[in-house]
C-alpha cells in the first residue's frame, strides 16, 4: 500500500480535509445525499450509492439507496438486494470474507471480484463499482457502501475508498439516528402532499418525464413540472431523485414492483 501513498497530491490532500470537515454537517438523507454528490465527488465520483447499517449489534444490514440518474429504479434496487441471491447481497458476503475494496471492473493487483458482477452491474443499471465497509466489533459488518457508475475504479480509487467509508459511516450513522422520528415525519407529510402530488411523485419514482406524467394524468406538462417543483419544496430536497430516496425512507410511496 505504500506506493499508492503517492496518489495523494496536494489538491487531493485538499479534497480530502474538505470531505472530511463537510461531512460534519450531515445530519438528514437529503444533506448525505448532496454530500456525496457535492464533496464526495472529488475523490470518490459516482452516480448511485447504496448504503447498508447494522442498527443495533448483531442486527442485519439495513440497505436504502441515493441515485442521480434516472436509469437506476426502485425495482433495480430490490433485484439487487434480494436478501437471498441479489448481486448486493452477494458482494456484502464477499466483502465481510475479503474485508478488502471491491472494484468492477477489477484493476491489476486489487482484489478479485466474481466475473459475472461485470454484466450483472449492467444488467441492473449499476454499470460499475467500488465497494467498502466498516466490520463490526463483535464481528459481522457494521456498515457497507457501494459506490456505482463510477467510471473505471483503479488502485487510486481503492486507497481512498478504505480512507474514507469510515467518514461515510459516521455521516451515515447521524442519518440512521435522525430517522428515529420518520413515522411522525411521514405521518405530517401525507397531509401535507396532496393526493395529486402522491401520484406525481409515484411516477416520478418509476423514471417518468413531465410530459409523460401529464399525459398519464390528463395535465399539461407545465403543470406536471408544477407539481414536481412543490413536492421537492415540501419535501426540502433539490432534485426529481432525491425526492423519490426520501419519499421512499419515509413511506409515503410504495417500491416500484419488479417486471418479471
Amino acid at each position: 500500500m505504500e506506493q499508492i501513498r503517492d496518489f495523494a497530491d496536494p489538491e487531493d490532500r485538499d479534497r480530502l480535509l474538505y470531505i472530511l470537515e463537510t461531512s460534519l454537517e450531515v445530519l438528514k438523507p437529503s444533506q448525505f445525499f448532496a454530500w456525496t454528490q457535492g464533496p464526495l465527488q472529488g475523490l470518490l465520483p459516482h452516480e448511485i450509492v447504496i448504503c447498508g447499517m447494522a442498527e443495533a449489534p448483531g442486527q442485519e444490514l439495513r440497505l436504502r439507496y441515493f441515485t442521480a440518474t434516472r436509469y437506476f429504479k426502485p425495482e433495480h434496487f430490490e433485484a439487487a438486494c434480494n436478501p437471498r441471491h441479489g448481486l448486493v447481497t452477494r458482494i456484502i458476503r464477499h466483502w465481510s470474507r475479503m474485508r478488502s475494496p471491491c472494484l468492477v471492473p477489477t484493476p491489476a493487483d486489487a482484489c478479485t471480484c466474481d466475473v459475472e458482477w461485470a454484466e450483472q452491474l449492467h444488467r441492473l443499471e449499476l454499470r460499475s463499482m467500488a465497494a467498502h465497509g466498516v466490520p463490526a466489533a463483535g464481528g459481522g459488518v457494521h456498515a457497507w457502501f457501494g459506490l456505482f457508475r463510477v467510471g473505471e475504479p483503479d488502485l487510486r480509487t481503492a486507497h481512498y475508498l478504505e480512507l474514507l467509508t469510515p467518514c461515510m459511516a459516521a455521516a451515515y450513522a447521524r442519518v440512521v439516528s435522525s430517522a428515529n422520528g420518520s413515522a411522525a415525519e411521514a405521518a405530517q407529510l401525507n397531509h401535507i402532499l396532496s393526493r395529486r402530488e402522491l401520484q406525481v411523485l409515484e411516477l416520478v419514482r418509476d423514471g417518468l418525464s413531465n410530459a409523460e406524467i401529464g399525459e398519464r394524468l390528463a395535465l399539461s406538462a407545465m403543470t406536471a413540472k408544477n407539481h414536481v417543483q412543490n413536492i421537492r419544496n415540501k419535501l426540502g430536497v433539490r432534485t426529481r431523485g432525491q425526492a423519490v430516496a426520501e419519499a421512499l425512507r419515509l413511506g409515503l410511496i410504495p417500491p416500484g414492483r419488479i417486471e418479471t
